[in-house]
């Protein structure tokens, strides 16, 4: 009786996912609170291998353009060689890489070493994408992304703590760390998580070889999706560029940077699944229009705002754009992606968001340098608010396109029934 009365208690309180779900969440949560070596590289890099500032952050920024073709590719081979497969294939090397990252004393070694990690640490992120949309009801979906996201930034906000106690110990010991909660990553894909991409038949495969790429290059729909999230990164991005930068123009030390920041965590983790479920609940355009709006005003808010108080109110507003952001926009691209080119559609989506991280930061800086910080806030405000246009007209557009498409069909309905009719 008290197994039962537990099993219906933990019914309750988690989610209704399949079992493969929670291993595959479980193990991400395990691999973001193992995240020991990125939050401190540059400080490896400079500290220990005796590199200058300018050059760890060269480092740092060549991992962001190598990890730009990981995301296409990695979609490409989830939809053919499996989901599984190149997660495994990810995890294992990517495990494999960042111990002879700790290892490496050779600098040029270490630079293509570095580059190699962070290509295959991203060349699973569209498998995990299609994973989640493969094994779990389109009703389902939003709320899925959303437990996962929740579940990585508990585990993000786990990792930089424990490096930060072992890091003055030793550094090696956050790559041997990083590295086994890795691979324990692939234990748990390996164990718990089947191969989930849809079976198909020989003409289908034939078709697939054919135009698979192809149809996804040429969808209209995707790309505008994927334009709106590049212009939506590129103002995400500032908080951590731009950001720090403003608040020590204005008197505010790195420290109280940090704290600062810390909100952003914490917030996700406090509000993060009940603001998701909510919002869930209306249209996927409509959600990521508000979650712009969020994120342009709560930035444009630093053209205004120079206290302590006025950064930290931004961060409460723009935190709400990202909680709704990035769960409901992974759903919405599983929503208008085929079945079998889930990968691919995801793969295209994470390159463009890759682009983003890799262009904004030069931008922000150029708008600081020579036009002050006031008018890059002012361009976050605009341009959020112009991506949550763009996502209201492409609700619209999408409805007035369905609503054509019904309407042909029940044409074609009376036409066929008519026929019937004369016989």
């Amino acid at each position: 009786m008290l197994q039962i009365f537990r099993k219906k208690q933990l019914s309750q309180i988690l989610p209704p996912f399949p079992r493969p779900f929670w291993f595959l969440t479980a193990g991400s949560f395990l691999n973001r609170a193992g995240n020991f070596v990125m939050p401190f590289f540059v400080l490896y890099l400079t500290s220990q291998r005796g590199l200058s500032i300018s050059q760890a952050t060269l480092i740092i920024s060549l991992m962001g353009a190598g990890s730009l073709g990981a995301s296409f590719l990695g979609g490409l081979l989830a939809d053919t060689l499996g989901r599984r497969k190149t997660i495994l294939v990810s995890l294992l090397v990517s495990g494999g890489l960042m111990f002879a990252l700790g290892c490496i004393q050779f600098i040029p070694l270490l630079i293509v070493c570095a580059l190699c990690l962070q290509f295959f640490n991203q060349l699973s992120r569209p498998a995990f994408s299609a994973t989640v949309a493969d094994m779990v009801p389109q009703e389902q979906r939003a709320q899925a992304y959303s437990f996962r996201y929740w579940a990585n930034n508990i585990g993000s906000a786990i990792g930089p703590t424990i490096a930060g106690l072992v890091a003055p110990i030793s550094y090696f010991l956050l790559f041997v760390g990083d590295s086994l909660t890795t691979l324990l990553y692939s234990l748990f894909i390996w164990f718990g998580v089947p191969e989930t991409r849809p079976e198909r038949s020989k003409k289908q495969l034939e078709k697939r070889k054919q135009g698979t790429l192809r149809a996804a290059l040429s969808d209209p729909l995707l790309w505008c999706y994927s334009l709106l999230a590049l212009l939506f990164n590129c103002l995400y991005a500032q908080w951590s560029v731009a950001l720090p930068l403003d608040m020590q123009a204005h008197g505010l030390s790195a420290t109280i940077y940090g704290l600062v920041a810390a909100s952003n965590a914490v917030e996700v983790i406090i509000i993060a699944l009940p603001m998701t479920a909510f919002f869930a609940r209306i249209s996927q355009n409509r959600a990521l229009a508000t979650a712009s709006l969020f994120l342009g005003i709560g930035l444009g808010l630093y053209s205004w705002l120079h206290t302590l108080v006025g950064y930290e109110i931004g961060i409460l507003i723009w935190t709400c754009g990202e909680i709704i952001y990035y769960p409901l926009s992974s759903a919405l691209i599983a929503s208008i992606s085929p079945t079998h080119q889930r990968g691919i559609y995801q793969g295209i989506y994470g390159t463009m968001t890759g682009i983003s991280y890799l262009i904004s930061p030069a931008l922000g800086g150029f708008i600081m340098q020579y036009h002050g910080a006031s008018a890059l806030w002012t361009t976050c405000l605009v341009i959020g608010l112009l991506v949550a246009c763009s996502y209201l007209v492409l609700g619209r557009v999408q409805e007035t396109l369905k609503k054509r498409r019904e309407k042909r069909q029940q044409a074609l309905e009376a036409g066929v029934s008519g026929a019937w009719g004369d016989d």
